[in-house]
């Protein structure tokens, strides 16, 4: 996973969900799956599947006008 996330570039961290706790605890329906967490640490946004800049900088304008 280290040599992945390094060639990659990849500079955020990554989890490794050694039985699956994070995924019941979060709901995952899939992978890739990401989530955007407001200022309170709350879930604002799940989303499945991988992500393209602009769908990232979008779920992030949301969260900033909230």
């Amino acid at each position: 996973m280290r040599s992945f996330a390094e060639a990659q570039g990849l500079t955020f961290t990554i989890l490794l969900d050694q039985g699956s706790i994070a995924a019941r605890d979060f709901l995952v329906r899939g992978i890739p799956s990401s989530f955007f967490i407001d200022r309170n640490g709350v879930i604002q946004v799940r989303h499945s599947g991988p992500l393209e800049e602009a769908v990232i900088d979008e779920y992030v304008q949301q969260l900033l006008l909230r």
